[in-house]
């Protein structure tokens, strides 16, 4: 089976997820977010999961943003690069 790129509506805008199946589900990536991998079972879990893991990630850049000191610049728009 071949890689499926889907748009993921999180709380900080739409982002394209890879989602790429193996032998038990799908593995899942977002290009524009370093550091988001996940994993579902079945493609409806794999996107809650892509979604979850994608909100995690920006909040956790976000915090530690504001844990060295730096201006926590707003979240808005979609499509948006977090690295």
């Amino acid at each position: 089976m071949k890689k499926i790129k889907l748009n993921i509506k999180t709380d900080y805008g739409i982002f394209e997820c890879v989602f790429e199946p193996d032998e038990t589900g799908y593995v899942v990536t977002c290009p524009s977010v370093d550091g988001v991998v996940s994993w579902g079972k079945n493609l409806s879990e794999a996107k809650r999961m892509a979604k979850e893991a994608v909100e995690l990630c920006i909040e956790a850049k976000v915090q530690d943003n504001i844990d060295k000191g730096r201006a926590a610049r707003p979240i808005t728009g979609s499509r948006s690069t977090f690295r």
